[in-house]
């Protein structure tokens, strides 16, 4: 397994990329193709066009990316903005955003969204980085603690009855 880093998704990986994200549209709350953009601040449950998550594909291809590789294919991948400004409660946060990961049905269990995350933590140069997810999104939620994040920000029922959207943050030690 290699990690390969790109400030912007180069055409080698973007075929790859982009049927990881169509085929774990409907993963999400709300499904990916109900959605604009990586960072709307609206996530009512919208309706799903029917159509793969081409907006948000558009908007995400754009921003940074950590490439997990097998076998010369992405299994799985993280991408983020860097030195990005999200407002966490009354404060103003900069951080490495992380909008989207996904890893390949068949390579769950293995623990690349753990090494995915571990790889942006030695190479963003921002103090912080944040995720958003929703409350009963398990596996990530367990991810994130492990990986010593900290609730920073909870919007009740945001994504729908019941369902939270919830935001992470792990402070960076730049050596």
């Amino acid at each position: 397994m290699n990690f390969v880093y790109e400030k912007t998704l180069t055409p080698r990986y973007e075929e790859d990329v982009r049927q990881l994200l169509y085929g774990a549209d409907h993963e999400f709350v709300p499904p990916l193709s109900s959605r604009n953009d990586t960072t709307q601040a609206s996530l009512l449950p919208g309706k799903a066009s029917g159509q793969p998550p081409v907006s948000y594909f558009e908007t995400m291809r754009h921003q940074s990316f950590l490439l997990a590789i097998d076998n010369d294919r992405v299994v799985g991948f993280l991408s983020f903005i860097p030195a990005h400004t999200v407002q966490l409660q009354e404060t103003a946060c900069l951080c490495s955003y992380v909008s989207t990961i996904i890893v390949d049905p068949a390579y769950r269990g293995r623990a690349l969204t753990i090494l995915l995350y571990q790889k942006l933590f030695e190479i963003t140069q921002d103090p912080s980085v944040v995720t958003r997810t929703w409350s009963q999104n398990i596996a990530h939620l367990t991810i994130l603690h492990r990986l010593g994040f900290a609730l920073v920000m909870t919007l009740p029922n945001d994504r729908g009855e019941g369902i939270d959207t919830v935001y992470y943050q792990k402070e960076i030690t730049h050596a």
